[in-house]
């Protein structure tokens, strides 16, 4: 009898976890698509405030070149000695120049400057608007009538949608030179046989993919860093937290967005 009326106990209690569960889920998730819907359908507004998305552009695109340089370049360097190695006993290295841009277009430029973009940028969206929203910022803002979306998240998220093809052009640009000076110097290959073998290899399609991709990081980038920044609490260890998973939610959205964008267009294209 006893074991009976423990077992309901248990089992009520299992029952009443498991819909708070639900409810949380159902709290954040309702609380995402609104933070999400709000921002995109006001990204107009990033014109109404020029000084801001300005400022933004600087801070996010700017300051991002040389980390995002320095990373593709590694990267491309580090590519082409060890296709030069595998091709050499084939003879084939003269198609080394084809094989490292097509890899660098289509896919190393784009996923490392947003991966760059989403460890650097997205790290100090979260903790300046964190800061704000600790601080009572965002809560002076509501109170003079200023909408805290409109007025900080939208420049940062517009920002981070419009800066992330120069950044991957520059990307792409200095990922193909790093690995024809790896090319060149350090594994014997002809320069211009590089550059002719590049030139015949690459494709309008190869274009596309690596160039339809950033957009649609910096829309992931944004909104995941303004959204934790944004719902932060707990002071300096909620901040930690927020951080903690701006750089590691918005890093693992930019691989799965890879992932998504190249099986749709190679499915169509």
């Amino acid at each position: 009898m006893y074991c009976k009326v423990y077992m309901d106990i248990a089992t009520k209690l299992e029952m009443l976890i498991l819909k708070s569960k639900l409810k949380n889920i159902y709290i954040e998730v309702k609380s995402w698509v609104g933070f999400i819907y709000k921002t995109l359908s006001s990204l107009h507004y990033a014109f109404r405030y020029p000084g801001e998305t300005s400022k933004q552009f600087y801070i996010m695109g700017v300051q991002a070149i040389i980390i995002v340089l320095l990373a593709t370049s590694f990267t491309s360097m580090v590519l082409a000695l060890e296709w030069a190695k595998k091709l050499e006993p084939f003879g084939a290295k003269l198609m080394l120049g084809r094989i490292v841009a097509v890899s660098v277009i289509r896919e190393i430029g784009p996923m490392l400057t947003g991966l760059m973009v989403a460890g650097r940028s997205g790290a100090k969206v979260v903790s300046e608007i964190g800061n704000m929203a600790l601080t009572e910022q965002i809560d002076a803002l509501h109170a003079f009538g200023v909408d805290p979306i409109k007025r900080l998240v939208v420049p940062r998220v517009f920002a981070s949608i419009m800066i992330m093809i120069p950044l991957t052009l520059l990307a792409d640009a200095m990922g193909i030179i790093a690995s024809w000076f790896a090319s060149v110097v350090w594994m014997g290959v002809d320069s211009q046989f590089f550059w002719i073998s590049m030139r015949d290899g690459l494709f309008i399609k190869d274009l596309v993919i690596g160039w339809v991709k950033p957009p649609f990081y910096g829309v992931l980038i944004g909104i995941i860093s303004s959204y934790y920044g944004y719902t932060v609490q707990g002071g300096a260890e909620g901040m930690g937290r927020a951080a903690t998973k701006t750089v590691m939610y918005s890093s693992l959205a930019v691989l799965f967005m890879d992932f998504l964008l190249t099986k749709i267009i190679l499915s169509l294209y």
